[in-house]
C-alpha cells in the first residue's frame, strides 16, 4: 500500500511536466497525419498509416519514458524531500518500487492514449481493427516498461544527464540485436566476447519490434501469439531483475 501511495504521488508529479505533454501531443499529431500521408503517398495508404502510427507511438513513448523516469529519484534527493519520506515508516525498497510503478503508470496512460487514437484511425480506414495492431501497441508498451525499469536502475546511482545517455544508448544498441548476434560468431576472440556480453547481457529491445511482420505480410513470424507472449514474459522478468538490482544499490547508498 505504501508503494502504491508513492506511485500515486509520482503520477501526479509526472503529469505536471510540460515536456511529457509536448511529446504526447507530437505523437498524437503524427498519428492523426497518417491518413493524409497515405493519401499523398503513392504507396499503399494502409501500409503508410500502420507504419507511421506504430513509429509515432514508439518514438513518443521512448522520450516520454526516459524524460519521465530519469528524474523520479534524483529530484527527490536534490529537493531533500527523500529525507521526509524515508523518515516515515517507508522502506527503501518501497520507495524505489513506488517510483517505478508511478513512472510505469504514467507511460501506460500515454501509450494507451496514443494507441486508442491509432486504432481508431485504423478502424476508420479499414473498417476493422486487426489483432496484429493490438499486438503492435502491446509490444511497444512492454518495451517501454523494460526501458522504464532500466532508467530507474540507472537513476539510483547516476545523474539525470548521464542516465539519459545511458538509457538512450542501451535502447539503441538493444535494437541492433541482429548486428550484435553476428558479432557472437566473429573470428576475432575479443570481438566475439564483447558481442556475447552485449547480445546476451543487455536488454534485447529489438525483439519487441514486430512492425515488419505487421506491415508487410511477407515477413512472417512462425507463431506471432507465442512470440508476443515470450517477449512479454521476457520484459517482466528482466524488469524485475533490474528493479531488484536498483533496490540493492539504493539500499546501500547514502542519501
Amino acid at each position: 500500500m505504501i508503494a502504491l501511495a508513492i506511485a500515486q504521488q509520482t503520477v501526479r508529479e509526472a503529469l505536471r511536466r510540460r515536456v511529457m505533454w509536448i511529446f504526447l501531443i507530437c505523437g498524437l499529431f503524427l498519428i492523426s497525419l497518417g491518413p493524409v500521408f497515405g493519401f499523398l503517398s503513392p504507396r499503399d495508404s494502409q501500409t503508410v498509416l500502420r507504419s507511421l502510427g506504430l513509429a509515432a507511438i514508439l518514438l513518443a513513448g521512448l522520450f516520454i519514458t526516459i524524460v519521465t523516469c530519469i528524474y523520479l529519484i534524483p529530484v527527490e534527493i536534490e529537493r531533500r524531500t527523500i529525507y521526509t519520506v524515508l523518515s516515515k515508516p517507508v522502506q527503501r525498497y518501497q520507495f524505489v518500487l513506488g517510483k517505478f510503478l508511478g513512472g510505469f503508470a504514467t507511460v501506460f496512460v500515454n501509450i494507451a492514449l496514443m494507441g486508442i487514437v491509432f486504432l481508431f484511425m485504423i478502424w476508420i480506414q479499414e473498417h476493422k481493427v486487426p489483432t496484429e495492431m493490438f499486438q503492435g501497441v502491446i509490444m511497444t508498451f512492454f518495451q517501454m516498461m523494460l526501458l522504464a525499469a532500466l532508467t530507474i536502475f540507472f537513476s539510483t546511482f547516476a545523474t539525470p544527464v548521464v542516465n539519459f545517455f545511458l538509457s538512450f544508448g542501451i535502447f539503441l544498441v538493444g535494437n541492433l540485436s541482429t548486428v550484435t548476434e553476428s558479432l557472437t560468431t566473429n573470428r576475432n576472440g575479443v570481438v566475439r566476447i564483447v558481442g556475447n556480453v552485449v547480445h546476451y547481457l543487455l536488454p534485447n529491445f529489438g525483439n519487441f519490434n514486430i512492425q515488419n511482420s505487421i506491415i508487410h505480410p511477407t515477413t512472417e513470424i512462425a507463431n506471432q501469439n507465442v512470440y508476443v507472449a515470450q517477449n512479454v514474459i521476457y520484459a517482466v522478468v528482466y524488469s524485475a531483475v533490474l528493479l531488484i538490482l536498483a533496490i540493492l544499490i539504493f539500499d546501500r547508498r547514502e542519501v
